[in-house]
């Protein structure tokens, strides 16, 4: 396999451009059987039903069973089990589809459990409110399947959810930004994260996310430094690094292609900064983390 594969929200499934739907794990498990590891390009929900197995997001190893919400960023790579048992509704959709809605346009950047630098992407909300939440994705699937599809009811009801799952989040003191208070109002911070989600495979200098929030390489390296413990160049660095894992583990491509796609000067060049991230070179993390034959 040369690249990932990668689904695209399908945005004419009802006759409209819908930005946001729920499905059955048993509607796409065919396309879990064809291509167990693959990239979503939409945030994705995965609400758990029934059945214990371990899902991988980004090489992320999760143990989930009945109870469990798996939130996944656009981008993330996810390996099943080609022969999975679970069962659950996976709640979907893109940012535009609270963009023209919403006057507070950062809306999904402020839920923790949506973050890039998010600790987990697991959530166990109490059984009280993952019942309350299917009652909601029932809601919205019965919207979805009228003649005339009212759109704001299902992105009320998909803000019940988010909404729901953000204040079970904040009850539980799960979010790794409590002790940081500013973090959530630093336009600045939520701007270079946005931007690093959208160009860290082609840019990986500090200055040009600097220059575009029009701000100094020094000044976003001090807000880097102070709300997330890190330096701005380290930030960009583990995103690619992990994207660089991602390759090395679910496809074919060589160790030159992979340098190529990733912007680097040279083959040399990624392999001296993959092993200094990873501990090892490209080769010999690739022979230690190849997925089994059932993924």
């Amino acid at each position: 396999m040369k690249n990932i594969h990668r689904y695209n929200f399908f945005r004419k499934k009802y006759g409209a451009h819908l930005l946001a739907d729920v499905v059955a794990i048993s509607e796409f498990r065919k396309y879990i059987q064809k291509t167990p590891t693959h990239r979503l390009t939409y945030f994705d929900l995965t609400f758990i039903t029934e059945g214990s197995e371990d899902l991988i997001i980004n090489q992320k190893t999760l143990s989930v069973q009945r109870g469990d919400v798996v939130c996944s960023l656009p981008g993330d790579v996810w390996t099943w089990d080609r022969s999975t048992g679970l069962e659950g509704y996976a709640l979907v959709f893109e940012e535009d589809f609270f963009q023209s809605f919403f006057i507070n346009k950062l809306f999904l950047n402020e839920l923790d459990f949506l973050k890039p630098d998010r600790i987990s992407p697991l959530i166990r909300p109490k059984a009280e409110l993952f019942s309350e939440i299917l009652e909601f994705l029932d809601k919205i699937r019965a919207e979805i399947q009228l003649k005339d599809i009212n759109e704001h009811i299902i992105r009320a009801f998909v803000y019940l959810v988010l909404a729901k799952l953000d204040n079970e989040e904040k009850l539980q003191n799960k979010s790794p930004f409590e002790k940081l208070p500013e973090h959530q109002n630093n336009r600045h911070l939520q701007g270079f994260i946005k931007l690093v989600e959208e160009h860290y495979l082609e840019v990986h200098e500090v200055q040009f996310y600097a220059d575009k929030l029009f701000i100094s390489a020094n000044y976003l390296n001090k807000i880097v430094r102070e709300l997330l413990g890190t330096t701005s160049k380290k930030y960009i660095a583990n995103k690619v690094a992990q994207e660089a894992r991602n390759l090395l583990s679910f496809t074919d491509m060589s160790i030159s292609e992979i340098s190529d796609q990733l912007k680097f000067e040279s083959p040399s060049y990624f392999t001296r900064f993959f092993k200094k991230s990873a501990g090892l070179k490209p080769k010999e993390f690739r022979i230690g983390n190849r997925p089994s034959k059932n993924n």
